[in-house]
């Protein structure tokens, strides 16, 4: 039997980590009066689950982290 370690990166998010994860985007977004929709905001929203993959779940951690990004 082959035995591979599970990375959190690989695991799938849920409906319910990407409703937390939508929260802290649209919150950083309204802040910063970044469109939804630019650039900015995928590069943010990308940064956001890498965050989250990496082991960051506090939602308050995400929010500093998302916001100190941009």
């Amino acid at each position: 039997m082959l035995e591979t370690p599970i990375h959190p990166r690989d695991l799938p998010l849920f409906s319910e980590d990407l409703d937390r994860l939508e929260k802290v985007l649209d919150t950083v977004c309204q802040d910063r009066g970044i469109n939804l929709r630019s650039q900015q905001a995928e590069r943010l929203g990308a940064l956001i689950i890498q965050v989250y993959r990496q082991g960051v779940k506090d939602d308050a951690k995400l929010l500093a982290l998302a916001r100190a990004y941009f």
